[in-house]
């Protein structure tokens, strides 16, 4: 007779952060300080998945322990799908916010977990790999405070092709003349071939991304990301028919709703889900059968953590290919100053400018809160 599968214990909550060297960001902020919510669920046979959600672990943290740890306690360890739907069943009036995120942290756990306890890599439980490296493009540079934002790009750009980069996304957004005689400069550091992608992170109004996208048209971008505000859909549908430049956009739609508006919409050509905001895997996998549908190339958005990283790995590997003026999926690297992820891997290049897929069982993660301590501000665990 097979024996019950182990039951939920635990969760517990590591919130991180740690300092940066200096302030780095985008056409809208600023930081030096690099931050995320760890969450660590324990079965009773003592295995550990983790997850990961970024963007407000403080108000994630109370979400987990109050509204969605209570419907996962005392389940089974190794069904995540179920116990996706359990949580989902207690979402309530919020489908498009932080409940989304946390759930999707406390997600990707229990898919870390279960391929802990079957001995299985994430991609397999998923379905099965479909690469096992993804071409991965640089995230980077980013903007610099003062007078002269874009300083410090040609120094970096030149250390990102020695690293092997074989495409770049670069911020931008001060304003048109300036932005549009940047990206000429960058065209010719990298030169005519290389795939250029420009974010703007929101940075515009619908008039002045009109403006700035002309200009960077001239470059030849594969696509502009967010040039206005994530919720903007009517402004989206006016500059998806006036632009010259393909859009990029999702990073912040939280849930399978939100995207399904866009992709109808038809403002998006590359869709831009992260892990660590659209509702975890679970979501992520039926986001990529939406884009199927639409068919419409699936970029995941990689912020944050080890976690996130390498749960995106996953991700991607399972995503079907999409052949364009490149090949999809792609994987985003950010190489800046991130002690959160360089402090538990490495992720080396290949020779084609692409990253491995880990075959470890579950993530492939080497976590233990020993190995967090240095960085975690405030801990919990609800059993």
């Amino acid at each position: 007779m097979l024996s019950a599968p182990p039951k939920i214990a635990r969760i517990d909550g590591y919130e991180i952060a740690c300092q940066l060297r200096e302030p780095i960001g985008n056409s809208r902020q600023m930081f030096d300080r690099r931050s995320a919510l760890l969450i660590a669920v324990t079965s009773e046979c003592g295995a550990t998945g983790w997850g990961e959600t970024w963007a407000y672990p403080a108000a994630a943290t109370a979400l987990i322990r109050e509204i969605f740890a209570p419907h996962l306690l005392g389940q089974p360890a190794d069904c995540p799908r179920a116990n996706w739907h359990r949580m989902n069943a207690g979402l309530g009036y919020d489908r498009r916010g932080i409940s989304t995120m946390a759930m999707g942290g406390l997600d990707v756990a229990l898919w870390d977990l279960a391929g802990t306890i079957a001995d299985k890599p994430v991609h397999a439980l998923l379905g099965g790999k479909l690469r096992s490296a993804i071409p991965a493009y640089v995230s980077g540079p980013f903007m610099k405070p003062g007078q002269d934002p874009y300083r410090d790009f040609d120094a970096d750009i030149a250390g990102y092709l020695d690293a092997g980069f074989r495409a770049i996304k670069v911020r931008m957004g001060t304003e048109p003349r300036q932005d549009g005689a940047t990206a000429q400069r960058i065209r010719k550091l990298i030169g005519a071939e290389m795939p250029l992608m420009i974010d703007l992170n929101e940075g515009f109004s619908v008039e002045g991304a009109l403006a700035v996208g002309r200009r960077l048209a001239e470059v030849d971008p594969v696509w502009l990301e967010e040039p206005i505000a994530y919720d903007d859909l009517p402004g989206y549908s006016r500059l998806a028919s006036a632009l010259p430049v393909a859009l990029a956009g999702g990073e912040a739609l939280f849930g399978l709703r939100a995207f399904r508006d866009y992709l109808a919409a038809g403002v998006f050509d590359f869709v831009q889900p992260d892990l660590g905001l659209c509702g975890g895997l679970s979501e992520g996998m039926r986001i990529s059968a939406l884009c199927d549908a639409f068919d419409t190339a699936l970029v995941p958005h990689v912020w944050g953590s080890i976690v996130n990283f390498q749960a995106s790995l996953h991700f991607a590997a399972c995503l079907p290919e999409r052949r364009g003026r490149l090949r999809f999926p792609l994987f985003e690297y950010d190489p800046s100053e991130n002690p959160l992820r360089s402090a538990f891997g490495s992720h080396p290049l290949d020779a084609s400018g692409a990253v491995a897929v880990p075959d470890a069982p579950g993530l492939g993660l080497d976590l233990t809160p020993e190995r967090l301590a240095p960085f975690v501000t405030r801990h919990w665990t609800t059993e």
